[in-house]
């Protein structure tokens, strides 16, 4: 919590306005800026403000140590968080849950916890109730969740318990945040490519024509890579698929096949 958030904090304790909250002491306009964190205040300034409206100096500061303190341990968290997640090491998730505990950090980061657990042992359908209604109701409500790497994780391997207008709503986001895929890190391509064709394959039973549509745009943009091959015949699947083109189903199984990826082949839909 910064001093500007701590100051408006405790002038909508007491009812005041921006106006009352200055009392003369500095100017209106000036106050507004700090509560903005635009301007500093001078220490001598702001104990004059604490001791006019009677807040407690040692109280005012304490709370801002103390969320100092919880705001650099949740950093912490999450980045020993999504480490873990991405080395794959499912003793440190467990280590981090255990730790959660104790520091008494939120209960998103808790259902967090659970959540990347249940990806890597593949089990999304058996986490518990209340950690499927965060994952709809709460996790992808953060305004830059779409630039979170271990949140774009979560979503595209979220699909299969997530609502049909919930998931189109979200997809739409990523879809417009990624329009110019090519012009993102290689490893980002990939990432926002597989949850494309993730919800291409959960959605086969009912396309949303204008989303689908928006995703073939999205892959066919993807840089010129060997990595990324994959995606475009996938995609290039799924648009036969679409529009019945047999020959063309045939045709791209059986590049699959040959190019060993007879997985993939058992995932997609006939």
């Amino acid at each position: 919590m910064t001093i500007g958030q701590a100051l408006k904090k405790e002038r909508k304790k007491l009812g005041l306005s921006q106006m009352q909250m200055a009392a003369g002491i500095i100017s209106r306009a000036q106050y507004g800026k700090i509560e903005n964190d635009i301007h500093d205040i001078s220490a001598k300034k702001l104990i004059e403000l604490l001791n006019w409206h009677k807040i407690d100096v040692n109280n005012f500061f304490s709370e801002l140590s103390d969320y100092s303190t919880k705001e650099a341990q949740r950093s912490s968290f999450i980045h020993d968080l999504k480490e873990a997640f991405f080395s794959q090491d499912t003793l440190k998730l467990d280590q981090l849950l255990k730790a959660s505990e104790k520091l008494h950090l939120s209960q998103d980061l808790q259902y967090q916890v659970i959540l990347l657990k249940a990806m890597l042992a593949q089990n999304m359908e058996n986490i518990p109730t209340e950690v499927k209604h965060y994952l709809q109701s709460r996790l992808f409500e953060k305004e830059n969740w779409t630039e979170d790497a271990m949140l774009l994780s979560f979503f595209g391997n979220a699909m299969m318990i997530l609502s049909p207008d919930y998931l189109d709503l979200h997809i739409a986001r990523i879809f417009k945040k990624y329009k110019q895929i090519n012009q993102f890190p290689l490893f980002m391509q990939n990432l926002i490519a597989s949850i494309g064709l993730n919800y291409l394959f959960y959605t086969h039973s009912r396309p949303n024509s204008a989303l689908w549509t928006e995703c073939f745009k999205m892959i066919d943009l993807l840089s010129p890579d060997p990595s990324l091959f994959e995606y475009r015949l996938v995609s290039l699947y799924f648009k036969a698929y679409l529009t019945h083109n047999d020959t063309q189903l045939k045709l791209i199984k059986y590049l699959l096949q040959e190019s060993g990826e007879s997985r993939i082949l058992t995932l997609l839909p006939k």
